[in-house]
């Protein structure tokens, strides 16, 4: 039989366009419901097969999805309609919080968000906290791929923590925080590892926003969002001073790090944001730079019940929306709405609901 006519047309290139821009994935869509703070952490990359590596091999997370980004996107994120977004998700494999999302945007010029950065300098969004089970084999296996870090491991002492940690930097200036918590015990496998292999990541289940002042994002986070407070303080290296963030040992042991981790649970602090705010240290300030198609940690995607009740209460309560909410399709979640919030800092924070 012979298809000719607009009609055929029209449906062959709706057919198409769904297939072009259609993720292809492993899962069935996953629920948001239960999951407070951030649910995935969207990674802009250089070179997609390598950081696909590194979460994999390394990070012991499975890829989930993988194909193009919903042509919405595009528009969302504020660059060119017709750009190419390829994308790969990863997760730990029971979890359904801690998402990694890598995407790469195609015929884009693309500088780091936070290009050759220290960790006293601002803007944009620092890093990704993640336990690991060993934290000096993980160390060395991100060195063999090129990484660095602002120091070797280090073990220190904060509040009822005793914790072995290291900050690793990779190809496109995104940051990990590696944490080997050795006292208080705690249940590894919630985060996905397994006690005693000394393999992978577990989930990201907090991210740090350097600010120049305290105050901006203690209001975002407590006033607008109604966040709670879940670890906060002042912090001083203990003598000699050694840290994981660089700092001189001097420095590190005479000036303070003002920190808050803010979640939207009272009692669950998985997937918080951290606001820290190194008093007495001026770097440089990539607010500017934190947007697409740059290349970095790009946004924290945050899921809520009901996005138009959330956006009318947060400008109620005289919060900005920078992006307004729009439908798209988001594999593994299917189809939601969207919108996005600008911290303090410029760092990109999305909201979504499920529909």
């Amino acid at each position: 039989m012979k298809l000719v006519g607009p009609f055929f047309t029209l449906t062959l290139w709706a057919a198409f366009t769904h297939f072009a821009y259609a993720a292809d994935c492993t899962v069935d869509d996953i629920p948001s419901t239960g999951v407070t703070g951030f649910q995935e952490a969207v990674i802009s990359v250089a070179d997609l097969k390598a950081a696909t590596s590194t979460w994999r091999d390394v990070g012991d997370f499975e890829v989930i999805c993988e194909g193009k980004a919903d042509a919405a996107m595009a528009e969302f994120w504020g660059v060119p309609k017709d750009t190419k977004i390829d994308q790969v998700v990863l997760k730990k494999k029971t979890a359904t919080r801690g998402l990694i999302r890598l995407v790469k945007f195609n015929g884009l010029a693309q500088e780091q968000i936070r290009s050759s950065g220290m960790s006293w300098d601002t803007g944009g969004i620092f890093d990704l906290y993640m336990y690991v089970d060993d934290v000096k084999a993980i160390f060395l296996q991100l060195r063999e791929r090129g990484w660095q870090s602002y120091n070797d491991p280090v073990t220190y002492t904060l509040g009822p923590f005793t914790v072995t940690e290291v900050m690793m930097r990779g190809p496109n200036g995104e940051v990990f925080c590696l944490m080997q918590r050795d006292a208080p015990p705690y249940d590894k496998s919630q985060f996905g590892l397994v006690a005693g292999s000394g393999k992978g990541f577990g989930w990201p289940f907090n991210s740090a926003l350097v600010s120049t002042d305290f105050g901006p994002g203690e209001k975002l986070f407590g006033d607008l969002l109604g966040w709670k407070v879940h670890l906060g303080g002042d912090s001083k290296s203990q003598p000699p001073g050694d840290n994981p963030l660089g700092l001189p040992k001097n420095l590190a042991q005479s000036t303070s790090r003002k920190f808050a981790a803010y979640a939207p649970h009272p009692t669950d602090r998985n997937g918080s944001i951290q606001i820290l705010a190194n008093v007495g240290i001026d770097g440089r300030d990539f607010s500017t730079k934190a947007k697409a198609p740059n290349l970095g940690i790009l946004t924290l995607r945050v899921p809520v019940d009901n996005l138009d009740v959330f956006s009318k209460d947060f400008i109620a309560k005289g919060g900005q929306v920078a992006d307004k909410a729009r439908p798209l399709t988001l594999a593994p979640y299917g189809k939601i709405d969207i919108l996005s919030v600008l911290a303090p800092n410029g760092a990109r924070i999305e909201f979504f609901s499920q529909k």
